[in-house]
């Protein structure tokens, strides 16, 4: 199949391919290279062959400066080092495909050729062999060196791209061996026929420079080289005339690519782009096919330099001298479009199209345009084109498109002669009673709007989509995920967030797909076993949609469930009137305002196209709405009402407490759905129309049966907008720090193994800022109740009970540093602790090493803490903390009491009871039987109420689950 070299380059990979290293005499290198004497004494040099069926149609060889160049017994005892120390004899990137080349000065010896039969093509009576300097590329860089393979390197310019440009240069004879089908054309001896990538052409090729006295030696190594993005088959360069377009006008495309916004910024995509079309050549828009968009270019047969373009369908009408009766009525695709001739303006002769058509990426740059249906020969579609013109968005694979698809917009958007002009529609429209003369002004100033045009405003590049070991994913290996596969086992809401939250400057490690493992797939149209293209269904994992559904999808919907369930038991109308959000309690006003912050975070990143900064906003928000909102608020709602509601529009009869839980929850997941409505469409909908039913509204489905009432659809809402009013940035700041404290505690805990049922004594806490001590302060009963401890103390410092540790940071201070490293690590043990505090919050501190003025970055040093004597310590950015860890007898005893409590509560879900269920409890213990009867008689109350228990009894002949209560193992029990 033809590839243009485009699409060669989308994909490289390192072949494992023997080279061949064919010898000539000393002689042919001396008048470029200088005398053999100065090489060394050798009487021989070696040339490598990258491509084994090419060696046939060497022309000439580039070597590199003379001081690269070994002879032959310094090649070889080079070889046996690198075989040593590298366990190849040349690098991992052995390629010789050359880039540039410069100053081709060619001197010329005769040498021996491998094949006679081409004699007869050659421009001289005798076989000749050119070495040539190799030159550089465009940073400067030799492109052949000795350090790889022999430092000298055949080419052949009717068998690669490089040479052949090198060919052109030096009017060189370009031999074009191969076909079509890549197989040697008849002339070519015994290689007629064979397909040049055949392992038999490579060994027919050894036979034959073995038989002449011409091979070296034989070597295995990787080489960079192309391949079919399809099929992963190698690609084969084939010589043949082809149509292009000149690209000298590179530097206006490059105006008009700097005029976009190019995203992200990471991926570079401006400067890569600006750097192709400064190193490309001119452009190939001819493919040797017979589907695909017909180029309207005739050429006369018997002269290729007499041809014309035919610009529209009336011209070709107007012109055509034959066929145009059997194309009348068709398609202008093959083979209608051959039918018709026309004849040359310029000479008389008859014109026939082209066989060759368009190369898709001509017909998918002129996509602006052509969606639009753009005509410049008609001002009025011209103006309705204007109106939506640029587009605002383009979005693609970065490394696969940036040759492509974004190369063939900007050029033809640059080539259309249009710049985006700043009238409006009104503005444009001609005046009533215009005439023809105006028509003509209307003409004139859209040609004057200029020639560098940009076809859309932002360009969002995305890398690929891999399976999860990061590897590509292909049908013809059964690795190739199938759409229903992904969309019926892991949910499409899941996909479209997966995809929306990805860094788009990474590749998205989606999946596995176990080929081995055939699925029925349960579908709303029933069981399918198979794809629409006929492949079997087959299990599929993907560790990253589960962690979308484990940390958004089913907190999210949890919240949703909870808010339901209780809305259902307790009777909430939403329409009830509302509790004024100033008189709200403080939890209430902080998730209106963080949902106020999300909003407003929501649109400017959907505004800059940044989806995951909307994802990552937005998990964040519905973590803290789950873990911490309706978590620290549960018995709010759990609380009965006084009675029930008997003025819907008062509110009256509900507890103004619970009814103000139930509004700002519902209030909160209205607003989330329709946030959330781009990212996740159908669980969003859902919500929606449950959570606004109550409203009068229909369902989309309800709907087309009987419109006389509002639709209910998200997608049909207004995209919130924050209302500042409600944003309370202290009360915010205040609460972030409370959660901050509570994860450093739970941090704690972990270390000194406390689980959170078993209180502790105290916190204390000192802050940087006299303004963190008094938020965390007002918010001490919170932190009490989250960590579980008695009292929350604040100090001004708590360097008596903290030990710090300072270490260097090796990956930041090394390569900083240098020698005085060393220093510095056995400098910070001895400095005392004050001079170092300002790291802890956040700020660089200034030393004096060895004389030396030494500045470290917070990120320069590891800090730890350790313990000191009953307190845990920890210190997070001017936030110290210190939780007592000695337990006495009375705080021993509640933690038990908490520990029962939670296993009568598992014991009530295991027997599937309702919340109303009343039970008994039987206990009985083996050991430590009186601690927990002590701790029954201390917490009796407690427990009764919060398991709903009517009593609790030792019972030691009872069975029951065998739990840890404290360290006592203990047999329970419910009925």
């Amino acid at each position: 199949m033809p590839f243009q070299n485009l699409q060669g380059q989308q994909d490289v990979s390192a072949l494992p391919r023997t080279k061949l290293i064919r010898n000539f005499g000393a002689e042919s290198i001396t008048e470029i290279l200088g005398n053999p004497s100065d090489c060394g004494n050798a009487n021989a040099y070696v040339c490598g062959v990258c491509q084994r069926w090419i060696a046939n149609f060497n022309s000439p060889s580039v070597a590199p400066p003379q001081r690269d160049l070994l002879n032959v017994d310094e090649w070889l005892l080079n070889l046996r080092f690198m075989f040593k120390s590298f366990g190849m004899p040349n690098s991992a990137d052995a390629t010789y495909r050359l880039a540039n080349f410069v100053d081709l000065e060619t001197k010329t010896t005769d040498v021996q050729s491998l094949v006679e039969v081409f004699l007869d093509e050659l421009k001289t009576p005798n076989p000749i062999h050119r070495v040539i300097p190799c030159g550089r590329d465009f940073k400067g860089s030799p492109l052949v060196v000795a350090g790889e393979g022999t430092g000298i390197v055949h080419t052949a310019p009717g068998c690669g791209d490089v040479d052949h440009m090198i060919g052109m240069e030096l009017d060189l004879p370009a031999i074009a061996p191969l076909g079509q089908d890549a197989r040697f054309e008849s002339g070519f001896g015994e290689f007629t026929g064979m397909e040049a990538t055949s392992p038999s052409v490579a060994d027919k090729v050894f036979d034959e420079l073995k038989a002449k006295g011409m091979l070296f030696a034989i070597e295995t190594y990787p080489h960079i080289y192309p391949h079919c993005w399809r099929t992963g088959d190698e690609l084969i360069f084939r010589l043949v005339d082809e149509w292009f377009i000149n690209m000298d006008w590179r530097d206006e495309i490059k105006e008009v690519t700097r005029a976009i916004t190019w995203l992200p910024d990471s991926i570079q995509g401006q400067e890569r782009e600006v750097e192709w079309l400064t190193l490309m050549r001119d452009w190939m828009i001819s493919k040797k096919r017979f589907w695909g968009l017909a180029l309207p270019i005739w050429v006369n047969p018997n002269d290729s330099t007499d041809f014309d373009v035919i610009g529209s369908l009336a011209e070709l009408k107007e012109r055509a001298v034959e066929g145009w009766d059997e194309f009348e009525g068709h398609t202008p695709h093959r083979p209608w479009i051959d039918k018709v001739k026309i004849k040359s303006l310029k000479t008389g002769a008859i014109l026939e199209r082209i066989e060759d058509v368009g190369n898709p990426w001509l017909d998918a740059g002129i996509v602006p345009f052509s969606t639009l249906n753009y005509n410049g020969r008609y001002p009025e579609t011209a103006l309705k084109w204007k109106d939506w013109f640029p587009a605002e968005l383009v979005t693609e694979c970065f490394p696969g498109q940036f040759r492509n698809w974004f190369y063939s917009l900007l050029s033809l958007a640059t080539m259309m002669g249009y710049e985006e002009g700043e009238e409006t529609r009104e503005e444009r429209e001609e005046p009533a009673g215009s005439n023809d003369s105006s028509s003509l002004a209307l003409n004139s100033r859209l040609s004057s709007l200029g020639s560098q045009k940009r076809p859309f405003k932002t360009l969002l590049g995305h890398r690929l989509v891999m399976n999860e070991e990061g590897k590509p994913m292909h049908k013809s290996d059964g690795t190739a995920i199938w759409f229903e596969e992904a969309a019926e086992q892991l949910g499409v809401d899941t996909l479209r967030w997966l995809y929306l939250a990805q860094n788009p400057a990474a590749d998205l490690r989606f999946g596995t797909r176990h080929a081995s493992e055939p699925v029925t797939l349960q579908t709303v149209d029933g069981p399918i076993s198979q794809t629409l293209e006929g492949a079997p269904t087959c299990k599929v994992t993907s560790t990253p949609a589960d962690e979308v559904r484990r940390q958004v999808l089913i907190p999210l919907w949890n919240s949703y469930s909870f808010f339901v369930n209780y809305a259902i038991l307790d009777g909430f109308d939403p329409t009830l009137g509302a509790v004024p959000v100033s008189e709200r309690p403080e939890i209430d006003r902080w998730i209106i305002s963080n949902l106020n912050v999300l909003i407003g975070t929501c649109r400017t990143e959907f505004e800059n196209f940044n989806s995951p900064g909307v994802t990552q906003a937005a998990a964040e928000f519905i973590d803290n709405l789950s873990n911490w909102y309706i978590r620290r608020n549960r018995k709010r709602f759990w609380k009965a009402r006084e009675e029930r509601a008997s003025d819907v529009s008062r509110g009256s009869g509900w507890d103004a407490d619970k009814l103000a839980a139930y509004q700002t929850l519902h209030e909160v997941l209205v607003t989330l759905t329709k946030l959330l409505a781009p990212c996740i469409p159908f669980v969003t909908e859902r919500m929606f129309q449950n959570l606004t039913a109550s409203g009068g509204r229909k369902s989309p489905v309800d709907y087309m049966a009987d419109s006389r009432l509002p639709l209910a659809s998200v997608h049909l809402e207004s995209y919130p907008e924050p209302i500042p009013a409600l944003i309370d940035a202290s009360l915010n700041h205040r609460m972030a720090l409370a959660q901050r404290v509570v994860k450093m505690g739970h941090r704690l805990r972990e270390e000194v193994n406390q689980r959170v049922r078993q209180p502790l004594a105290e916190l204390k806490f000192a802050c940087a800022t006299p303004q963190d001590s008094a938020d965390i302060a007002a918010l001490a009963d919170v932190i009490a109740d989250e960590l579980n401890v008695k009292a929350i103390t604040s100090a001004d410092n708590l360097d008596a009970l903290v030990q710090y540790s300072y270490k260097p940071n090796l990956k930041t201070l090394g390569p900083k540093l240098g020698k005085l490293l060393n220093a510095v690590k056995n400098a910070l043990p001895m400095i005392e602790a004050v001079t170092l505090t300002p790291l802890r919050r956040g700020e660089p501190v200034t030393l004096t090493i060895e004389g030396q003025p030494v500045t470290l970055a917070p990120e320069d040093i590891v800090i730890s803490t350790e313990r000191a004597g009953d307190w845990a310590c920890a210190d997070d950015a001017g936030v110290q903390i210190a939780l007592s860890t000695h337990l006495t007898p009375e705080l021993l005893r509640e933690g038990m009491a908490r520990d029962m409590i939670r296993q009568i509560q598992q014991l009530r879900k295991e027997h599937d009871l309702e919340e109303n269920d009343r039970i008994t409890i039987r206990w009985s213990a083996a050991q430590g039987a009186y601690n927990i009867a002590t701790m029954i008689e201390e917490w009796r109350e407690t427990v009764l109420s919060e398991t709903r228990a009517d009593r609790i009894e030792a019972n030691p002949s009872a069975s029951g689950k065998s739990v840890l209560i404290g360290d006592t193992e203990v047999s329970l029990s419910i009925s």
